[in-house]
């Protein structure tokens, strides 16, 4: 295309931190290396940035939307009859140079209503996942919040600040500020479900499911040791989402019609899923609950190693992807109920491999392209803070050794985050969550951490060298061949 172009262009991704922004960057750069004019709005953890005006979508000669999450119905509404190239965030680094060479072959006329994709998406809008996600994204502000003034309080006791509760009297600093941070660990489970329910559903589901699912961890008002959990959460908030759609459909004439959202549904909704979980629901999931939690507490240490090493290998093997996510939530699932051993290995394996990928373009320089030397230093930086995903351009590069060298370091490290009883109290700021409180034992986090990236690095050098060495010789062999023909 010779003449310059006006684009715009979306980016979102499940989780909202790497992927999002990383793709806007790679967008923005190719874009001006072949002289169109380009704008992305990010649509991240931070919220919506570089919101894009309808005036620039008028201007636009093309859209891009590379998404992971869908987009809702506001978002498909303003792109009407745009020309638009959609493909998932996952597949967007890879392939920057083809998005921009098949956008008039491969974009589509966009219809408000059409919801077109071009390809599998990881989380596809209106699947069972980015319901999930929706109720996850939701739910990660009360545990943050609240980890991190739990974790306050105890360095404050730590400090030597009293800590007394209301029944000696006047409550002390330290446990007014440790009983707030506890909230929200207490309102994440219902916030989660009743956000599945309203990724379903729309407002008319949230309060039924917000109600149900703080019922159902109400272990006084259902008489149960154990509340519902995620689980509950999970199963209340998707079947109260899709019965509120399915009710929505009803047709009750002009006179009672404007009263089915606002009243009839969140009454009988409320009414029908209130007496199931008190009666059947609740009871049940409690037990569910209740077994998982024995079942973890009484797990023998080699099985527990076991299952520690494949959770690690599994945050590490596909960085951000969908068996990353599957061990990420089963950690982060515990943490409602003061199991906090798993969701450390999430702090430790999920700095690993981008962290070791660029200190390893470093320690050998040889083994990685410009390109990969030049991103060495935001991917340790980056990777420092948990994100895994600025790790995979260097998995693409190089995908057998590198994954490799990712899935076994973090499957054994793992192993070492369990046997040395580590911590983590809540998402933070990964390096530095030892030092605001939220990893204990400092000394092991540190130390465990700095062998894994040891066992990492070491696999990449070693992994990635061989590799190398295999493809330059298959490379002359062949180049043997065509030269005897």
């Amino acid at each position: 295309m010779e003449a310059p172009l006006k684009l715009v262009a979306i980016t979102n991704c499940p989780a909202g931190i790497a992927h999002t922004y990383m793709v806007a960057e790679a967008l923005e750069q190719k874009a001006r290396s072949l002289g169109h004019v380009i704008k992305v709005e990010t649509q991240g953890a931070n919220g919506v940035e570089n919101r894009l005006l309808d005036s620039e979508i008028a201007a636009a000669d093309y859209v891009i939307l590379a998404i992971g999450r869908g987009l809702n119905e506001e978002d498909r509404a303003r792109f009407a009859g745009k020309k638009v190239y959609e493909l998932p965030i996952s597949q967007a680094l890879k392939n920057i140079n083809q998005i921009f060479e098949q956008l008039p072959t491969h974009s589509k006329l966009f219809a408000a209503d059409s919801g077109v994709r071009l390809g599998n998406q990881e989380v596809r809008q209106g699947s069972v996942m980015s319901h999930l996600m929706a109720g996850v994204s939701a739910a990660l502000p009360f545990v943050i919040g609240g980890g991190i003034l739990v974790a306050i309080a105890n360095m404050l006791v730590q400090f030597g600040l009293p800590y007394q509760d209301m029944s000696k009297g006047a409550p002390s600093f330290s446990w007014i500020i440790e009983s707030i941070g506890y909230l929200g660990f207490k309102f994440m489970i219902p916030i989660m479900g009743a956000y599945i329910a309203w990724s379903i559903s729309d407002k008319p589901a949230f309060a039924p499911a917000f109600i149900v699912c703080y019922l159902a961890n109400d272990k006084g008002l259902l008489g149960t040791q154990s509340g519902a959990g995620f689980l509950g959460a999970v199963v209340l908030g998707l079947a109260i989402g899709y019965f509120v759609r399915y009710f929505r459909k009803v047709k009750l004439g002009k006179a009672l019609q404007p009263l089915l959202g606002s009243m009839l549904i969140p009454f009988i909704t409320l009414f029908v899923f209130g007496v199931l979980t008190y009666y059947v629901v609740g009871p049940f999931m409690a037990s569910i609950m209740d077994g998982l939690l024995h079942f973890l507490n009484t797990i023998p240490p080699s099985m527990k190693l076991g299952a520690a090493f494949l959770v690690g290998a599994m945050l590490a093997f596909d960085m951000g992807g969908p068996i990353n996510k599957t061990a990420w939530f089963f950690c982060f699932s515990l943490l409602e109920k003061h199991i906090y051993d798993w969701y450390a290995i999430v702090g430790v394996v999920a700095l690993m491999p981008p962290m070791a990928a660029g200190i390893a373009t470093f320690i050998a320089p040889k083994l990685f392209t410009q390109q990969e030397k030049d991103a060495a230093g935001s991917a340790i930086v980056v990777g420092a803070t948990v994100a895994t995903e600025p790790a995979i351009p260097y998995a693409l590069a190089a995908p057998l050794p590198m994954i490799t060298a990712n899935t076994l370091s973090g499957g054994i490290t793992g192993m070492l985050v369990i046997a040395f009883g580590i911590q983590r109290l809540a998402p933070g700021l990964g390096v530095f969550d030892p030092l605001i409180g939220l990893m204990s034992p400092v000394i092991p986090f540190y130390a465990v951490l700095a062998a894994g990236l040891a066992l990492n690095i070491t696999l990449i050098i070693v992994l990635k060298g061989a590799w190398l060495k295999h493809s330059a010789r298959k490379l002359a062999a062949k180049q043997d061949v065509a030269h005897e023909i």
